[in-house]
């Protein structure tokens, strides 16, 4: 039996990203397969995990006929490109991680590889074009996974713990399990 884990990424996982993720199941007996959910337009509204700040759930989920518009604090400008520091004296230049939207491929090989070598467990990958909320529950479901890991900006991560979104997302998503965790920047 495996511990099945969906890993929800809003653009390329870090080295960093991908060892904290692993190290979340480390410890665990049995082996774990890992899915990486990838979003194929996460600057438009409803494409990524960002989108679903501006969105109920029960909108998202389909249980009501409105869908809210995503604020402009929830736009790509927030979330494409990570402020970054010139490299000064004696300070390495951070290295430039692939965002969905521009290069598709690369979050998915670079993340993919990323995780697997990290935590040595095969990674299967799977790109939602449509809903993000909507391919994570139906993941899920497909899976029977038993937890649910995002890893987001740090701007997308306050935001969903500001509203609750776990504890909705864990309600929704018939998981015991649903974390949360900031991309390094």
């Amino acid at each position: 039996m495996t511990y099945d884990v969906v890993v929800l990424i809003e653009r390329e996982m870090s080295e960093g990203d991908a060892r904290r993720v692993a190290a979340l199941h480390a410890k665990r007996e049995e082996p774990v397969d890992y899915h990486l959910l990838v979003s194929s337009h996460p600057e438009r509204g409803f494409g990524g995990p960002m989108a679903l700040l501006g969105s109920s759930f029960a909108d998202v989920a389909g249980l009501t006929g409105s869908a809210s518009v995503v604020g402009s604090a929830t736009g790509p400008s927030a979330r494409i490109s990570p402020p970054a520091a010139p490299p000064g004296p004696g300070r390495t230049p951070t290295a430039v991680l692939a965002d969905p939207a521009v290069d598709l491929a690369s979050v998915i090989e670079h993340s993919s590889r990323q995780l697997r070598v990290a935590s040595g467990y095969p990674v299967h990958v799977s790109i939602t074009h449509g809903e993000v909320l909507l391919a994570l529950m139906q993941m899920v479901k497909a899976t029977g996974c038993q937890e649910v890991v995002v890893v987001a900006w740090p701007e997308t991560a306050a935001a969903f713990l500001c509203s609750d979104w776990i504890t909705k997302a864990r309600k929704l998503l018939k998981v015991p399990r649903v974390r949360l965790l900031e991309h390094d920047t």
